[in-house]
């Protein structure tokens, strides 16, 4: 086993870690034998020297092995993923998981909650009264098998080491890093271990990255990662210059998804997602995945799905769809005469956080 303070020492000087380095330290972060202290220099070491793309895929290969590696029966497949960096208004995984699953590809999603000025899956699923998302893994993999889709929240069993240097990176202000971005982004999507992932890389003033230049490399280096790691892998660079579609808020959001599940949601929001599951189509082999969501989009079947699992999950639609609105509500008009294009996506971000 290689000495902390030799890994350490390599990664200040910029040298390159081999796969054995990696593995002794990621295994010291998950049992505890690697102090928050050393874990944290390695961070600041990496976020200032950078990470190959061979060294960026063992730590993210150690990262997911420190932990369960979800097991699925193969009839299931195509199974797929998708992955958003985070935005304004992204209710994206709502409509996108039961739209996948209405024409065949089935979506074990494990999300997470909001970050800074952007919102969360988990958070949004909640404001449905009863939902839950704490579900045990067999549950999990059984409902994705029964219903096609399941949305959960991270467990500890899946890339343990992750959840310890992701709250390093907050504390040591090495969040951007692109190669620790990546692994931390990889590592949990590889233990929930689809056939298929897709994402949304945001760009613009309500993302983390918030310009093209990072964004594409970004993009890049998670799908060089995934088919690194035998996965069909696709990405999207898109704008977060404005929140997506007409509502930002949870509650507000998940009814926009109902909305948009219906056949009447705003064309901005339901574009992307059709567009995002005909990444997941293509690389299942489905020639006409488009067609198909726009189908089942008016037809009703990605709500039917949709329904399902809320369902399975303890949530109530009908309870929800009766919460009552704001009492207050204010109309903001324009001081003067002009154009306007949009509002700030970190402004609507910050105001409903």
């Amino acid at each position: 086993m290689a000495a902390v303070t030799d890994i350490l020492r390599a990664k200040r000087d910029s040298k390159s870690l081999s796969t054995a380095e990696i593995n002794s330290f990621v295994s010291g972060i998950a049992d505890g034998s690697v102090a928050d202290y050393q874990a944290s220099a390695f961070l600041m070491a990496a976020y200032i020297n950078g990470m190959s793309q061979d060294e960026t895929y063992a730590l993210t290969m150690a990262m997911r092995d420190s932990g369960t590696v979800v097991q699925w029966d193969r009839s299931l497949s195509p199974l797929a993923d998708k992955h958003s960096t985070g935005g304004v208004g992204d209710k994206m995984s709502l409509i996108l998981a039961p739209l996948a699953a209405s024409i065949g590809i089935r979506v074990p999603m494990i999300s997470g909650r909001g970050l800074g000025h952007t919102g969360g899956t988990l958070d949004k699923l909640e404001s449905i009264p009863g939902f839950r998302v704490d579900l045990p893994l067999e549950q999990f993999q059984k409902q994705v098998a029964e219903t096609g889709t399941c949305m959960i929240g991270q467990t500890g069993q899946l890339a343990p080491a992750d959840g310890v240097l992701y709250s390093l990176r907050d504390a040591t202000s090495t969040v951007t890093s692109i190669p620790l971005i990546t692994a931390s982004i990889l590592s949990k999507k590889l233990a929930e271990n689809p056939d298929i992932l897709v994402f949304d890389v945001k760009c613009g003033t309500g993302a983390f990255m918030q310009t093209r230049e990072d964004a594409l490399t970004l993009a890049k280096n998670l799908v060089s990662i995934s088919r690194m790691s035998g996965k069909k892998a696709s990405a999207l660079v898109t704008s977060m210059n404005y929140p997506i579609g007409l509502s930002a808020g949870n509650t507000l959001e998940v009814q926009e998804s109902l909305d948009i599940l219906r056949g009447r949601g705003p064309a901005d929001a339901t574009e992307l997602t059709i567009a995002l599951v005909e990444e997941m189509a293509l690389l299942a082999g489905i020639s006409n995945g488009a067609e198909l969501c726009r189908k089942n989009l008016v037809s009703g079947r990605a709500m039917d799905v949709f329904t399902e699992m809320v369902e399975a999950q303890g949530g109530d639609i009908a309870a929800f769809e009766a919460l009552p609105l704001a009492p207050v509500q204010i109309d903001i008009r324009a001081s003067r005469t002009g154009y306007w294009c949009g509002p700030d996506a970190l402004v609507v971000g910050n105001a409903v956080r």
